[in-house]
């Protein structure tokens, strides 16, 4: 993907995360005050998984901002049971019903619009995530000959595992540099060199 897809994406990313978050507090809110009122445990079951929706989505704002394929994956997976489980509740609660109650089905289409949305933003966030392994996969996987002789040397792509590893070194390479970098503009700051 060109980097302008790359933008958009991201951009997308960011601003799914932050409507989900909105409406995870909205949720946390609501639940808070439900318990407040009748102090009952379902209540108090939603305010807990409300938090742990928000910090799942905090997860997520960091794996978009870090690039962390880990932090997004859980937000996928997480995002993915709970629409599994909202579909089936609806579902539940639709086949409940002895006779045809047509107000009561006109009220229920909501909900399942508003599972096709979110159905719609994992697919983004998925886009997103997919996008990343793209371009993760081509950073440089440097040889090392070591001491050994030439014969005694395996390439670097024999296998997937050795890229993995050696792309996880290399991002520790380049945070340790960023890192350094950072330090040393930090002592000329307070010296007043810069």
């Amino acid at each position: 993907m060109d980097n302008l897809s790359d933008g958009y994406l991201v951009i997308c990313s960011y601003a799914i995360a932050i409507l989900d978050l909105i409406s995870a507090v909205l949720f946390a809110c609501v639940s808070g005050v439900l318990y407040a009122q009748h102090n009952h445990w379902t209540s108090l079951a939603a305010l807990i998984f409300s938090l742990l929706w928000m910090a799942i989505i905090l997860m997520l704002l960091l794996g978009i901002y870090q690039r962390r394929l880990s932090y997004i994956r859980y937000w996928l997976v997480f995002t993915c049971l709970g629409i599994m489980l909202d579909a089936i509740l609806l579902l539940y609660g639709l086949t409940l019903s002895i006779s045809i109650n047509w107000e009561g089905v006109k009220i229920t289409v909501l909900p399942f619009v508003g599972l096709a949305v979110e159905m719609t933003f994992v697919y983004i966030i998925y886009v997103f995530y997919l996008d990343m392994i793209y371009r993760e996969q081509w950073i440089p996987v440097a040889r090392y000959a070591g001491g050994c002789s030439q014969g005694d040397i395996k390439t670097a792509s024999s296998s997937n595992d050795t890229k993995r590893r050696e792309r996880k070194r290399l991002k520790k390479m380049y945070k340790r540099e960023e890192r350094a970098a950072l330090r040393d503009l930090a002592r000329k700051l307070r010296r007043g060199q810069v």
